[in-house]
């Protein structure tokens, strides 16, 4: 009597195990449908490398963008062997140009991934004027950063042309809400429109699931 019951608790085990293993499968590459999973970019954006490349387009002032940045910032460490990853942040309407300009100055210093999530969190945590130099300035120093080589940054050529080439990719992948990731120039992934989840606003297992599935397809 106890062996029949213990395989009838075995059966019983693999069918939920086996059952539970189809649910939870991740849809396949043939799987994404445009429109459903993302966005194709018409005409595509030409690119020069042959590494695939996944370009985080952003708004300092978006709490959707502030709230996917950890997750990027993870995501892009453990698969930098894999892929290109860029932050570009991108403003709207009356915002400055500022705060793009500290990131990019600081990433020409070696610390443009610091910077922005210290922006990002001047922003939503302490309801900093990230539009006042002083304020961008105070933290390049809390950073490191040496003040008057940070202000002589913000407004130098080369950020200038940073700031110029992020508006041209954000009107050529014709993007016009954030976050969105592009894809190898040919895809936009909007985290809240193309990974939703049933209980949280992103399901970020299947957002990176289909950002890499895009990518290398």
């Amino acid at each position: 009597m106890q062996t029949l019951f213990s395989l009838f608790l075995a059966s019983v085990l693999f069918l939920l195990t086996g059952w539970s293993g189809i649910a939870v499968a991740a849809p396949q590459a043939e799987a994404l449908q445009p429109g459903v999973h993302y966005t194709p970019i018409s005409p595509a954006i030409p690119r020069s490398g042959t590494k695939p490349e996944v370009v985080e387009v952003f708004n300092f002032k978006c709490p959707h963008c502030f709230s996917l940045a950890p997750h990027t910032a993870e995501w892009a460490e453990k698969n930098k062997d894999r892929f290109i990853f860029k932050s570009i942040p991108v403003y709207w309407g009356k915002q400055t140009d500022l705060p793009a300009r500290a990131f990019f100055a600081a990433e020409f210093m070696g610390k443009g991934e610091a910077m922005k999530m210290a922006i990002f969190k001047a922003q939503f945590d302490h309801s900093a004027d990230i539009e006042n130099v002083e304020e961008m300035i105070f933290l390049a120093e809390s950073l490191g950063m040496e003040a008057q080589a940070f202000r002589t940054n913000l407004h130098s050529f080369g950020v200038s042309s940073r700031v110029a080439q992020a508006k041209t990719f954000q009107q050529d992948a014709k993007v016009s809400s954030t976050p969105t990731l592009v894809i190898n120039g040919q895809y936009q992934v909007q985290p809240g429109l193309h990974a939703r989840s049933m209980t949280e606003p992103v399901d970020y297992d299947k957002l990176f699931m289909i950002v890499e599935t895009l990518a290398t397809q």
